[in-house]
């Protein structure tokens, strides 16, 4: 029998946050015993969480006439109470993004807007490996198996990362890379179509 361990990935997020949600937030990784490492960048603060367990670092930034807020493209944890502590912020913080956990062999697909849970699907036990939501969304299957708003959701959240990416490769000049992107951005966006023409 395999011995599975709990990872979450947490995808596109973005949530503000107060002084006394992140004083919360700190009392309780305090509360359990985890050691807490401030990193101090030009625009960001960086929030190293430690235990036996493992690490995460979050990046907390200061958002110009939107206050302070947590912007991550992509965080991987190991540590259980980490994820369920930022599901809390994510929540209180009205935050949005996608949260993707393994336990026990399932995969879990959480997408929040405006701090709500608006959808949760269940993946098949038995993955080794966490891949990205976007290969976990091709496994569903037809587009039908899955609520239309979630899958609009999902796909945009897919075209806004895939142009950001593009913005990083036409900085870098990479032909190759921009043109590899443009494809899966007409990709996505022919998907979008299809799925609006369906409701």
């Amino acid at each position: 029998m395999e011995d599975f361990r709990f990872k979450a990935e947490f995808q596109d997020l973005f949530v503000r946050i107060s002084k006394p949600m992140l004083k919360t937030f700190i009392h309780k990784l305090l509360q359990a015993d985890f050691r807490l490492t401030w990193r101090y960048e030009e625009e960001t603060v960086e929030l190293l969480i430690k235990n036996d367990q493992g690490q995460a670092m979050i990046p907390i930034r200061k958002q110009e006439n939107e206050g302070t807020a947590i912007v991550m493209e992509e965080l991987q944890v190991d540590i259980e109470e980490v994820a369920i502590l930022l599901e809390e912020l994510i929540t209180e913080g009205k935050g949005r993004g996608i949260v993707k956990t393994e336990t026990d062999g399932w995969i879990y697909v959480s997408c929040f807007d405006n701090g709500k849970i608006v959808s949760v699907m269940k993946i098949g036990g038995g993955e080794k490996e966490m891949s990205s939501y976007r290969t976990i969304r091709k496994r569903q299957g037809h587009k039908r198996e899955v609520d239309p708003e979630v899958m609009d959701y999902v796909l945009g959240a897919e075209i806004d990362y895939s142009l950001m990416e593009l913005h990083d490769a036409m900085k870098e000049g990479d032909a190759e890379k921009c043109m590899e992107i443009k494809q899966k951005l007409k990709s996505l966006a022919d998907q979008r179509k299809e799925l609006h023409e369906l409701d």
